[in-house]
């Protein structure tokens, strides 16, 4: 999460959004709550959301690309630990200029 902060951070002005979603369950709102405070980009729990279209989710954390067409460009797992800032520069950078 903090390398998806500083690239959000970086990339906001350029249209960037980034939708994080727990995946606990609603009674454990107030830790939610608490860790989504660090970050400034929105935050949802897994009951918000409808995740029908992502197809099987089955690894965690797992981050999704989504274009401005919303079109999934990257679905799933990205390597077995968490997403770093490089792998996020050349994953969503280059859709960031697509007209």
């Amino acid at each position: 999460m903090p390398a998806i902060q500083t690239y959000y951070d970086k990339h906001k002005s350029e249209g960037l959004e980034i939708l994080a979603i727990s995946m606990d369950e609603p009674r454990e709102l107030p830790e939610v709550r608490k860790i989504a405070q660090q970050f400034s980009f929105h935050v949802a729990l897994k009951s918000q959301a409808n995740l029908k279209g992502f197809g099987r989710i089955w690894r965690m954390p797992t981050t999704f690309v989504i274009d401005k067409d919303g079109v999934i460009r990257k679905n799933g797992h990205v390597g077995d630990a968490e997403i770093t800032l490089a792998e996020l520069e050349s994953l969503v950078t280059p859709l960031l200029s697509k007209p």
